[in-house]
């Protein structure tokens, strides 16, 4: 195998790196906390698109439940996300999980 071998195997690798990122941007997972008080919309790639907070919870008396309340939430959604990842993984590269 040549060199060019190798830099065309690159470039095919940095085509399906491009696809697959593209792949996660467009996975959307919204996830609620228990009670609905706080809702999270992430994508494949776990950036926050959007999130909503019951106005019952911006009270200063609120704040611990509130950290709590998000943080449950994000882990949920980014638990969701890393099934998405594994599950196209294994069906585009055939990675064993």
């Amino acid at each position: 195998m040549g060199i060019f071998d190798n830099l065309k195997q690159l470039s095919q690798l940095r085509q399906q790196a491009s696809q697959f990122q593209k792949m996660l941007e467009s996975k959307i997972v919204e996830v609620s906390s228990p009670g609905n008080e706080i809702k999270l919309k992430i994508n494949g790639k776990m950036d926050i698109l959007n999130i909503e907070i019951s106005e019952n919870l911006l009270k200063p008396e609120n704040k611990s439940n509130l950290e709590k309340l998000i943080k449950k939430t994000f882990n949920e959604a980014r638990s969701r996300v890393e099934k998405i990842i594994a599950s196209e993984l294994k069906s585009q590269i055939n990675f064993p999980f």
